[in-house]
């Protein structure tokens, strides 16, 4: 139960994240626009918060989408094969594909955080506040993914037996 609420209190902090970002980037856009068209004012630091806003979305959005497994799947072949013990297998092959990609991308993308030293241009802002947004997502997808691995080991000894496709 504690972590059904935990799953649930993560998927909304998610979603409220990666719409928070996409509505600032629209009213940031939209008052640009605004700005240079009646040319009553330019923003310099526009280019830097445009910038993180738009890696935090697509970064938190894409682990709002992996928690949901609601993210882009070619699956032809895995719908092919019906509810058969190899489909099972299939799952379980791509999962621990996804699993070893997450584990590098939030390896990496830990050392660029950590690493990571300088201030941005015009607001002075750490540049870590740009990158550190790629090993949380590459954490929340790798937690999800191994909820995924759970699911298809449990498929694969659950199954029938059924290996003919």
């Amino acid at each position: 139960m504690m972590l059904q609420y935990i799953d649930t209190v993560a998927g909304k902090t998610l979603r409220a994240i990666a719409m928070l970002c996409l509505v600032s980037l629209f009213l940031l856009l939209f008052i640009n626009v605004l700005a240079r068209t009646f040319q009553f004012a330019g923003f310099a630091w526009f280019d830097e918060v445009v910038q993180g806003l738009f890696a935090w979305m697509v970064f938190i959005g894409a682990a709002a989408l992996w928690r949901e497994r609601d993210h882009f799947v070619v699956s032809w072949l895995q719908d092919s094969l019906g509810d058969t013990r190899l489909a099972a297998v299939l799952r379980l092959l791509v999962t621990l594909l996804c699993l070893c990609f997450l584990l590098v991308m939030t390896y990496y993308g830990y050392l660029i955080w950590d690493r990571n030293t300088a201030l941005t241009p015009i607001l002075q802002l750490p540049g870590s506040l740009l990158y550190v947004v790629i090993p949380i997502a590459g954490t929340v997808m790798t937690v999800y993914s191994a909820r995924d691995l759970v699911v298809s080991l449990l498929d694969i000894f659950n199954s029938n037996g059924d290996s003919d496709a």
